[in-house]
């Protein structure tokens, strides 16, 4: 039933979206979305009369990893094709700036109409291969934040060693006594995926020593070689400083990707200060954007906001869903994932959000 409920809704969600985009109504859309919101109670629910004109215009983020035509179900990336599409439309219809720049304008509380900044988080060298031709084409600014020991280094994140276990497995099970892991059947792709979910959410929930042990562990448990190193996978120095001077900016995404709130403090400050140290030398500018590894609400706090100030960063952003609007916190800016492939659908959702997921 449930089942039958999410294709119905998403079919519903086809046909709206269709209709809005090939109508040209979502012209008139925009303007009314950077001019109301929704209406919420304390509660967060929406109260009559409903929408309520805004204070200030909203700025989407949109979040990007990996792009790519791989298809590949352990670490789906977006299509290069779809994320084309996705880039002519913000084009055409939409403003796209720089991140320092809508930064600006928040702290201002004078943000452009339908302002909108794209991202890409950890630097996989797709980024460089796919996104990049087609970001240059269309002369749109993007901001992509490295985690600088994997670059240029062979070296992969932590997250790209768990994927690389179980896509090469032929192990029938996963079991873990000693995490109350349970026992995982393996024998098909949909049973591998349900046992790398829960491995990936044991994972997030342990402090940095214990979370390398553990995947050491695993990939003995999975019997496949531990993919520490991998090439072309991460961009490269050169790859970076080629984007550099083409309108894509960087920010940083720690040294080596740990959850900043499950690591001692100094470790926080290393991995927050070596990492814009490397990037201002190797750049030759100022580094003052950050991204939060994975960055949900328990994945920092204000002793990691401090330590970013005292760095001299002027914002930091997370995977917490929803658009930002001047007055609030530069350290908690949230980002939208743009998961939808089917450009009708990606259009009205973002109209969507803005109007409906504001903080």
């Amino acid at each position: 039933m449930v089942t039958v409920l999410r294709s119905t809704k998403q079919r519903l969600w086809k046909i709206i979206a269709f209709l809005l985009f090939y109508s040209g109504a979502l012209r008139p859309i925009h303007y009314l979305v950077d001019r109301y919101q929704c209406k919420r109670s304390s509660l967060g629910r929406t109260v009559f009369p409903y929408v309520k004109r805004r204070r200030s215009r909203s700025v989407q983020i949109l979040a990007y990893h990996r792009i790519n035509d791989e298809h590949d179900p352990f670490f789906p990336a977006t299509p290069t094709k779809v994320f084309a599409r996705q880039m002519e439309y913000l084009a055409s219809h939409l403003s796209v700036y720089p991140l320092a720049d809508l930064i600006e304008s928040l702290q201002r509380r004078d943000v452009p109409e339908n302002a909108v900044a794209i991202t890409f988080d950890d630097g996989y060298r797709d980024n460089y291969l796919n996104a990049f031709p087609i970001l240059r084409q269309l002369s749109l600014p993007a901001t992509i934040f490295l985690a600088t020991d994997a670059i240029g280094s062979r070296r992969v994140l932590w997250h790209d060693r768990v994927f690389s276990a179980f896509r090469e497995t032929r192990a029938p099970f996963l079991e873990d006594a000693q995490r109350n892991l349970g026992r995982y059947p393996l024998a098909t792709l949909d049973e591998k995926l349900v046992a790398q979910t829960e491995v990936l959410k044991i994972l997030r929930s342990l402090d940095d020593l214990h979370r390398l042990r553990w995947i050491d562990r695993l990939a003995e448990k999975l019997g496949v070689m531990d993919r520490k190193e991998l090439p072309d996978l991460m961009l490269t120095w050169d790859d970076v400083k080629i984007m550099h001077q083409s309108k894509i900016s960087f920010g940083s995404h720690t040294v080596t990707h740990p959850i900043l709130s499950k690591i001692p403090s100094d470790k926080v400050r290393q991995e927050i200060f070596e990492s814009k140290r490397i990037l201002e030398e190797r750049l030759r500018t100022t580094i003052t954007t950050f991204a939060y590894p994975v960055g949900r609400k328990e994945d920092f706090n204000e002793m990691t906001k401090d330590c970013l100030r005292e760095a001299g960063y002027i914002c930091a952003l997370t995977s917490i869903f929803g658009s930002n609007s001047g007055g609030e916190d530069l350290f908690e800016l949230r980002r939208g994932k743009p998961w939808e492939e089917y450009l009708p659908v990606f259009a009205a959702k973002l109209d969507w959000y803005r109007l409906c997921c504001q903080h």
